[in-house]
Protein backbone atom coordinates (compact mmCIF):
# COMPACT_ATOMS: atom_id res chain seq x y z
CA UNK A 1 0.00 0.00 0.00
CA UNK A 2 1.73 3.27 -1.17
CA UNK A 3 1.11 6.29 1.41
CA UNK A 4 0.46 9.03 -0.94
CA UNK A 5 1.15 11.73 2.08
CA UNK A 6 4.75 10.35 1.39
CA UNK A 7 5.33 10.30 -2.53
CA UNK A 8 5.00 13.57 -4.58
CA UNK A 9 5.28 13.17 -7.86
CA UNK A 10 6.88 16.79 -9.82
CA UNK A 11 6.53 17.48 -13.05
CA UNK A 12 9.46 19.95 -14.70
CA UNK A 13 8.20 21.77 -17.68
CA UNK A 14 10.58 21.39 -20.50
CA UNK A 15 10.25 23.27 -24.16
CA UNK A 16 11.75 21.28 -26.48
CA UNK A 17 12.10 22.97 -30.27
CA UNK A 18 9.11 23.15 -32.18
CA UNK A 19 7.37 24.50 -29.03
CA UNK A 20 6.32 21.01 -27.75
CA UNK A 21 6.17 20.88 -23.90
CA UNK A 22 6.98 18.18 -21.67
CA UNK A 23 6.72 17.03 -18.20
CA UNK A 24 9.26 15.33 -16.69
CA UNK A 25 8.55 13.35 -13.62
CA UNK A 26 10.39 13.74 -10.72
CA UNK A 27 9.41 11.08 -7.90
CA UNK A 28 10.41 11.78 -4.05
CA UNK A 29 9.79 9.94 -0.91
CA UNK A 30 10.34 9.78 2.72
CA UNK A 31 12.23 6.95 4.26
CA UNK A 32 13.21 6.56 8.29
CA UNK A 33 16.06 4.52 8.66
CA UNK A 34 15.18 1.08 10.63
CA UNK A 35 17.31 -0.19 13.08
CA UNK A 36 16.47 -3.58 11.29
CA UNK A 37 18.39 -1.61 7.96
CA UNK A 38 21.84 -1.05 9.79
CA UNK A 39 24.91 -2.09 11.07
CA UNK A 40 26.66 -2.15 14.29
CA UNK A 41 27.87 1.08 13.92
CA UNK A 42 24.27 2.33 13.64
CA UNK A 43 24.62 3.11 9.59
CA UNK A 44 22.65 2.55 7.09
CA UNK A 45 23.56 -0.65 4.82
CA UNK A 46 24.32 0.18 1.33
CA UNK A 47 21.71 -2.63 0.31
CA UNK A 48 19.55 -0.81 2.38
CA UNK A 49 20.34 2.23 0.24
CA UNK A 50 19.92 0.45 -3.11
CA UNK A 51 16.51 -1.26 -1.71
CA UNK A 52 15.12 2.12 -1.17
CA UNK A 53 16.25 2.89 -4.99
CA UNK A 54 14.21 -0.23 -6.32
CA UNK A 55 11.52 0.75 -4.18
CA UNK A 56 10.92 4.22 -5.30
CA UNK A 57 11.43 3.78 -8.94
CA UNK A 58 8.49 0.95 -8.76
CA UNK A 59 6.41 3.34 -6.66
CA UNK A 60 7.04 5.61 -9.79
CA UNK A 61 6.10 3.13 -12.43
CA UNK A 62 3.18 2.42 -10.18
CA UNK A 63 1.76 6.37 -9.55
CA UNK A 64 2.21 6.54 -13.66
CA UNK A 65 0.03 3.28 -13.91
CA UNK A 66 3.11 1.40 -16.07
CA UNK A 67 3.78 -0.47 -12.59
CA UNK A 68 3.97 -4.63 -12.36
CA UNK A 69 0.74 -5.48 -13.59
CA UNK A 70 1.36 -3.43 -16.83
CA UNK A 71 4.18 -4.82 -17.69
CA UNK A 72 3.29 -8.27 -16.72
CA UNK A 73 0.48 -7.94 -19.15
CA UNK A 74 2.53 -6.47 -22.01
CA UNK A 75 5.36 -9.89 -21.23
CA UNK A 76 8.01 -7.35 -20.19
CA UNK A 77 10.12 -6.78 -17.61
CA UNK A 78 12.88 -4.12 -16.48
CA UNK A 79 15.86 -5.61 -15.86
CA UNK A 80 18.34 -3.60 -13.88
CA UNK A 81 22.14 -3.70 -15.91
CA UNK A 82 24.33 -1.46 -14.12
CA UNK A 83 24.80 0.60 -10.97
CA UNK A 84 27.75 3.58 -10.41
CA UNK A 85 26.53 4.63 -6.71
CA UNK A 86 28.54 7.30 -4.76
CA UNK A 87 28.35 7.95 -0.79
CA UNK A 88 28.98 11.08 1.17
CA UNK A 89 27.49 10.03 4.03
CA UNK A 90 25.63 7.02 5.59
CA UNK A 91 21.96 7.97 6.65
CA UNK A 92 22.04 6.80 10.53
CA UNK A 93 19.86 4.98 12.77
CA UNK A 94 16.46 7.47 13.33
CA UNK A 95 17.38 9.48 10.48
CA UNK A 96 14.68 10.77 8.02
CA UNK A 97 15.74 10.85 4.56
CA UNK A 98 14.25 12.04 1.26
CA UNK A 99 14.93 9.55 -1.67
CA UNK A 100 14.38 10.87 -5.34
CA UNK A 101 14.55 9.32 -8.61
CA UNK A 102 13.82 10.23 -12.35
CA UNK A 103 13.91 8.63 -15.91
CA UNK A 104 17.31 10.45 -17.90
CA UNK A 105 17.06 9.09 -20.91
CA UNK A 106 14.97 6.62 -23.01
CA UNK A 107 17.06 5.44 -25.71
CA UNK A 108 17.08 2.50 -27.99
CA UNK A 109 17.30 -0.14 -25.85
CA UNK A 110 18.92 1.46 -22.47
CA UNK A 111 16.91 3.88 -20.18
CA UNK A 112 18.92 5.32 -17.47
CA UNK A 113 17.53 6.51 -14.55
CA UNK A 114 19.19 8.75 -11.44
CA UNK A 115 18.16 8.58 -8.07
CA UNK A 116 19.32 10.79 -4.80
CA UNK A 117 19.13 10.79 -0.94
CA UNK A 118 19.15 13.94 0.46
CA UNK A 119 19.16 14.47 4.28
CA UNK A 120 16.86 16.62 6.61
CA UNK A 121 18.66 19.89 5.48
CA UNK A 122 18.17 19.14 2.02
CA UNK A 123 21.98 18.35 0.99
CA UNK A 124 22.58 15.42 -0.91
CA UNK A 125 24.79 12.20 0.90
CA UNK A 126 24.16 9.55 -1.72
CA UNK A 127 24.08 10.29 -5.41
CA UNK A 128 23.22 6.72 -7.83
CA UNK A 129 23.24 6.35 -11.84
CA UNK A 130 21.94 3.46 -13.32
CA UNK A 131 21.08 1.23 -16.68
CA UNK A 132 18.24 -0.67 -17.27
CA UNK A 133 17.53 -2.46 -20.39
CA UNK A 134 13.73 -3.61 -21.46
CA UNK A 135 12.77 -7.38 -21.87
CA UNK A 136 10.11 -9.58 -23.54
CA UNK A 137 9.93 -12.04 -21.01
CA UNK A 138 8.33 -14.38 -23.92
CA UNK A 139 11.09 -14.41 -26.00
CA UNK A 140 13.49 -13.20 -23.34
CA UNK A 141 15.23 -10.89 -25.80
CA UNK A 142 16.03 -7.70 -25.10
CA UNK A 143 13.52 -4.85 -26.81
CA UNK A 144 13.67 -1.40 -27.94
CA UNK A 145 11.88 0.56 -25.19
CA UNK A 146 8.33 1.59 -26.52
CA UNK A 147 7.72 5.99 -27.11
CA UNK A 148 4.99 5.51 -24.83
CA UNK A 149 7.30 4.59 -21.89
CA UNK A 150 9.18 8.31 -23.11
CA UNK A 151 5.78 10.10 -23.09
CA UNK A 152 4.81 8.55 -19.72
CA UNK A 153 7.91 9.42 -17.96
CA UNK A 154 8.27 12.62 -19.73
CA UNK A 155 11.71 11.82 -21.26
CA UNK A 156 12.21 12.79 -25.24
CA UNK A 157 14.93 11.58 -26.92
CA UNK A 158 15.65 15.73 -27.62
CA UNK A 159 16.60 16.27 -24.60
CA UNK A 160 17.59 12.80 -23.02
CA UNK A 161 21.18 13.12 -21.09
CA UNK A 162 21.79 9.27 -21.91
CA UNK A 163 24.75 8.17 -18.91
CA UNK A 164 28.35 6.74 -19.81
CA UNK A 165 28.66 4.83 -16.98
CA UNK A 166 31.86 2.84 -16.38
CA UNK A 167 32.22 -0.34 -16.04
CA UNK A 168 33.75 -2.60 -12.79
CA UNK A 169 37.51 -3.60 -13.71
CA UNK A 170 37.15 -7.72 -13.51
CA UNK A 171 39.22 -9.66 -11.15
CA UNK A 172 42.78 -10.59 -12.57
CA UNK A 173 43.45 -12.78 -9.87
CA UNK A 174 41.10 -13.90 -6.30
CA UNK A 175 42.51 -13.58 -2.95
CA UNK A 176 39.13 -14.89 -1.23
CA UNK A 177 36.55 -16.43 -1.84
CA UNK A 178 33.49 -17.86 -0.87
CA UNK A 179 30.65 -20.34 -1.87
CA UNK A 180 26.60 -19.72 -1.29
CA UNK A 181 23.53 -21.60 -1.94
CA UNK A 182 20.88 -18.89 -3.47
CA UNK A 183 17.93 -18.87 -0.35
CA UNK A 184 14.18 -18.15 -1.49
CA UNK A 185 14.72 -14.72 0.44
CA UNK A 186 17.11 -14.11 -2.26
CA UNK A 187 14.44 -14.46 -5.08
CA UNK A 188 12.95 -11.21 -6.67
CA UNK A 189 9.49 -10.54 -8.78
CA UNK A 190 11.31 -12.02 -11.57
CA UNK A 191 12.09 -15.19 -9.82
CA UNK A 192 15.81 -14.51 -9.93
CA UNK A 193 18.37 -13.30 -7.22
CA UNK A 194 17.29 -9.63 -6.28
CA UNK A 195 19.96 -7.11 -7.22
CA UNK A 196 20.71 -5.95 -3.98
CA UNK A 197 21.76 -9.45 -2.98
CA UNK A 198 24.68 -9.82 -5.06
CA UNK A 199 26.42 -6.93 -2.76
CA UNK A 200 25.27 -8.96 -0.12
CA UNK A 201 27.57 -11.75 -1.74
CA UNK A 202 30.22 -9.70 -2.74
CA UNK A 203 31.24 -8.07 0.87
CA UNK A 204 30.59 -11.16 2.63
CA UNK A 205 34.19 -12.15 1.01
CA UNK A 206 36.08 -9.21 2.61
CA UNK A 207 37.86 -9.16 5.33
CA UNK A 208 36.38 -8.11 8.64
CA UNK A 209 39.03 -5.79 9.59
CA UNK A 210 38.42 -3.63 6.16
CA UNK A 211 34.87 -3.32 6.97
CA UNK A 212 35.00 -2.52 10.73
CA UNK A 213 37.71 -0.33 9.83
CA UNK A 214 37.14 1.39 6.43
CA UNK A 215 33.81 3.08 4.81
CA UNK A 216 32.50 2.19 1.40
CA UNK A 217 32.06 5.24 -0.88
CA UNK A 218 32.25 4.01 -4.62
CA UNK A 219 30.39 1.29 -5.51
CA UNK A 220 30.09 0.14 -9.35
CA UNK A 221 27.60 -2.83 -10.49
CA UNK A 222 27.31 -4.82 -13.55
CA UNK A 223 24.66 -7.72 -14.46
CA UNK A 224 25.91 -10.22 -16.23
CA UNK A 225 23.71 -13.08 -16.22
CA UNK A 226 20.74 -13.99 -14.08
CA UNK A 227 20.66 -16.49 -10.63
CA UNK A 228 18.30 -18.49 -9.74
CA UNK A 229 16.51 -20.18 -6.26
CA UNK A 230 19.04 -23.63 -5.53
CA UNK A 231 21.81 -22.03 -7.82
CA UNK A 232 25.11 -22.99 -6.02
CA UNK A 233 27.28 -19.26 -6.62
CA UNK A 234 30.94 -18.38 -5.74
CA UNK A 235 31.89 -15.06 -4.46
CA UNK A 236 35.90 -14.12 -5.41
CA UNK A 237 37.67 -11.16 -4.29
CA UNK A 238 40.36 -9.20 -5.26
CA UNK A 239 41.24 -6.50 -2.57
CA UNK A 240 44.42 -4.28 -3.51
CA UNK A 241 45.87 -0.89 -1.52
CA UNK A 242 45.91 2.10 -4.06
CA UNK A 243 46.75 5.60 -2.92
CA UNK A 244 43.11 6.46 -2.84
CA UNK A 245 42.43 3.64 -0.67
CA UNK A 246 41.83 0.39 -0.64
CA UNK A 247 39.83 -0.90 -4.06
CA UNK A 248 38.04 -4.28 -3.72
CA UNK A 249 37.65 -5.98 -7.19
CA UNK A 250 34.32 -8.45 -6.98
CA UNK A 251 32.87 -11.37 -9.36
CA UNK A 252 29.89 -13.57 -8.42
CA UNK A 253 29.60 -17.02 -10.99
CA UNK A 254 27.69 -19.84 -10.96
CA UNK A 255 28.78 -23.51 -10.08
CA UNK A 256 29.54 -23.74 -13.95
CA UNK A 257 31.45 -20.63 -13.96
CA UNK A 258 29.06 -18.38 -15.93
CA UNK A 259 29.94 -14.91 -14.63
CA UNK A 260 26.29 -13.67 -12.35
CA UNK A 261 27.98 -9.92 -11.61
CA UNK A 262 30.73 -7.65 -11.33
CA UNK A 263 31.77 -5.21 -8.85
CA UNK A 264 33.83 -2.72 -7.87
CA UNK A 265 34.26 -1.37 -4.24
CA UNK A 266 36.13 2.27 -3.21
CA UNK A 267 36.86 1.84 0.93
CA UNK A 268 38.70 4.98 2.71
Amino acid sequence: MIDKCDIVNKCSIIVIKGGNIVEQVTTERKYNIHYYEVDYRKKCLITTLINYFQDIAIFQSEQLGVGLNYLSDKNHSWVLYQWDINIDRYPMLGEAVKVTTKALSLKGINAYRNFSVLDCENRTIVNADSRWVLLDVKNMKIINIPKEFKQTYGVEDAYATPLKLKKPVEPREFHYSKDFQIRYSDIDTNRHVNNAKYVDLALETMPLEVVQSNMLRHLKILYKNQGRYGDTVKSLTELRDTEQGRVGRHKIVSKEQKPLCLLETYWV
